[in-house]
């Protein structure tokens, strides 16, 4: 056989595995498509894993509830008790990671007994409040409750970020006495009720306030929501 002869049927061998190189192409362009958006999906899962977690989403009602509060407590300040719910949310974290109730004379004795008994866990370092709002007021009752809530995050002990929504109720009481359970409005005197949050005479035994009686608001619940 004349070299020419090998080289015309080599040629042809590398024309046949060329068509059907073409061929097995074509006929598997369909799956090679849905492996690439496969592995697109997957590189795109992986790069959202890689991304810390939002802080959580609150709601406000302080354009209703703030009216409401301040015509029971005209001295009461917004931005002051936005920076007490910072401090709480932070101690309610803080207590979890130490394993004892942290908070002091602005909870109510209540409170500070049963968080004792359901303190966060899995709490490790980087506490940080990220916002609050105040998200509610109740003063259909004797008690006075506010409510607000806070986004706080953190990282677990493994070091992964953690993301929480803490809603912290408040009720009113006499600033004068943190450590009682007062939750109504009552003449310190004789103890009858108030028939109004700014009485200035008790319509029971006539005891005159020199000032308005000086409330402050206990931390009266506290729970992830």
């Amino acid at each position: 056989m004349q070299w020419w002869h090998i080289a015309l049927i080599a040629l042809g061998g590398l024309l046949l595995l060329y068509g059907g190189g073409r061929a097995v192409y074509r006929a598997t362009s369909g799956w090679r498509s849905r492996l690439k958006t496969l592995k697109d999906a997957l590189d795109e899962a992986i790069e959202a894993d890689k991304e810390p977690p939002k802080p959580r989403s609150l709601s406000s009602l302080e354009s209703v509830a703030l009216p409401q509060i301040l015509k029971d407590f005209p001295d009461f300040n917004a931005r002051v008790f936005a920076q007490r719910v910072r401090r709480d949310a932070k101690t309610y974290y803080e207590s979890g990671r130490e394993g004892k109730v942290l908070f002091d004379k602005d909870a109510t004795d209540t409170f500070r007994e049963t968080f004792e008994d359901r303190l966060p866990e899995n709490v490790g370092g980087g506490i940080e409040v990220h916002r609050v709002s105040l998200s509610g007021y109740d003063n259909s009752g004797r008690r006075k409750l506010l409510t607000c809530q806070a986004a706080v995050g953190f990282s677990d002990p493994g070091g992964a970020p953690q993301q929480r929504r803490l809603v912290l109720v408040y009720v009113a009481g006499y600033a004068d006495d943190p450590e009682s359970e007062i939750v109504g409005f009552n003449c310190p005197n004789c103890g009858g009720p108030l028939p109004a949050v700014g009485a200035r005479v008790c319509v029971y035994c006539g005891t005159a306030f020199s000032a308005p009686v000086d409330r402050g608001f206990l931390l009266f619940d506290a729970r992830e929501g």
